[in-house]
């Protein structure tokens, strides 16, 4: 049996210990059915491939404990944390949001009627404590909206809680329903996008520099950027010439390896399922064979993209997004 990683809420479980329970066990209180809102981040329980258990906050420094198994942990809520970082902080008194984005480009008006929509829609849904904090987070999410601008994708989720410093949008790759969630975050729909859209790291790679970058939803984020070692190739002939040639081969083999280092942390965080490798043909095939065999499995192809691109990141979105559809 392949290792796992497994989220479970603690708040889900009548008993502590995850034994069997059977569907008559009256000592286990039973829940309604399983709602958007149902996931805690505050109390979700990591179990990896050592079979111990640990907070979500616990799961960056599972990698360390899992380097025998095959990427076992693997996680959406990892990815989601590295696409919106602040997300970790959120209380249970957050607003949550889903809304279509306008494809034609930025219009206030409409996003003015947008928010108009959502508050009248929910306002009678909510006690008059939650009804207040709607309004307040609305604004914030409102004005956000446009510093933001969001384009170029069918729909976004909004997240705000100001005592904890929480104000993000996400850019989503599918249109959602539109909804308003007062409480814990309300994560599903994201976490549905990424079963279908799997968060994947980018690899960009030559044999003196490297540029990694996370493929996570609608977007493109960069993540590091690796300096090598000069390679000089020398023209020159004579007795010199094989010399030469070896010392070049030794420093783009040192280079690439600093990237392979790189790239394994990075798939250690937990937030990539795929790894997508790009570069000249020398040097990313030179770096796949030197890849460790839990992460060469992960590769899911290549892409053409180089790493003097002024245009790197576009390239990368629309090379990744074709691959998605393949």
């Amino acid at each position: 049996m392949k290792d796992v990683l497994v989220l479970v809420g603690e708040h889900g479980f009548g008993r502590p210990d995850l034994g069997p329970v059977r569907a008559d066990d009256r000592r286990v209180p039973r829940h309604g059915s399983p709602r958007d809102s149902s996931l805690v981040l505050e109390h979700a329980v990591a179990y990896h491939c050592t079979g111990e258990g640990g907070t979500v906050a616990d799961l960056d420094r599972a990698s360390a404990s899992v380097q025998d198994c095959v990427m076992p942990n693997y996680s959406p809520l990892l990815a989601l944390f590295v696409l919106a970082p602040r997300l970790r902080r959120a209380s249970n008194r957050a607003v949550s949001i889903y809304l279509p984005a306008r494809s034609e480009g930025y219009d206030a008006r409409f996003y003015d009627i947008e928010f108009r929509d959502l508050l009248h829609r929910y306002k009678d849904r909510l006690s008059e404590k939650d009804r207040e904090l709607m309004e307040y987070e609305l604004r914030r999410l409102r004005h956000h909206v446009a510093v933001v601008r969001p384009a170029g994708c069918p729909a976004f989720a909004g997240f705000a809680d100001e005592p904890h410093g929480v104000l993000e949008l996400v850019k989503l790759h599918d249109l959602v329903d539109e909804r308003l969630e007062v409480g814990e975050l309300l994560l599903a729909p994201m976490l549905r996008q990424l079963e279908h859209y799997p968060p994947a790291l980018i690899a960009v790679v030559d044999k003196e520099h490297a540029k990694t970058f996370g493929a996570i939803l609608d977007e493109i984020i960069p993540l590091q950027h690796v300096n090598g070692t000069e390679v000089r190739h020398s023209r020159a002939g004579g007795t010199s010439a094989p010399s030469n040639q070896r010392k070049a081969e030794n420093k783009a083999k040192a280079n690439l390896e600093i990237a392979v280092k790189t790239v394994e942390r990075e798939m250690a965080t937990g937030a990539y399922m795929h790894l997508y490798v790009a570069g000249p043909d020398e040097a990313r095939a030179t770096f796949e064979r030197m890849l460790p065999e839990r992460v060469k499995k992960t590769v899911a192809g290549h892409l053409s993209a180089s790493l003097d691109s002024s245009a790197l990141k576009h390239e990368l979105r629309e090379k990744v997004a074709a691959a998605l559809k393949r």
